[in-house]
C-alpha cells in the first residue's frame, strides 16, 4: 500500500549559496544586537542586502552606504 516514512532528528540544510550565507550572516549579527528594541521590516531587508554584499566581494564603504 504505501511506504512509512519517518524522520526522528531535525533536518538541516546545507548551502554554501552567497544567498545563504548572507541569511547567516543577518542572523548572527540580528543575535548580537538582541538588546536594542524591535527592528521593522526594513531594518531586516536592509540587514539582509548588506550581508548579501559582503558574500559578493563588496567594499565596506559599498555596504554600508545608503541607496
Amino acid at each position: 500500500m504505501g511506504d512509512k516514512f519517518e524522520i526522528k532528528n531535525p533536518i538541516e540544510i546545507k548551502d554554501n549559496s552567497k544567498e545563504r550565507v548572507a541569511i547567516d550572516l543577518m542572523k548572527f549579527i540580528g543575535d548580537e544586537e538582541i538588546e536594542r528594541p524591535n527592528r521593522d521590516r526594513r531594518y531586516w531587508l536592509v540587514l539582509y542586502r548588506q550581508c548579501l554584499k559582503a558574500t559578493s566581494d563588496h567594499s565596506l564603504e559599498s555596504i554600508l552606504k545608503e541607496e
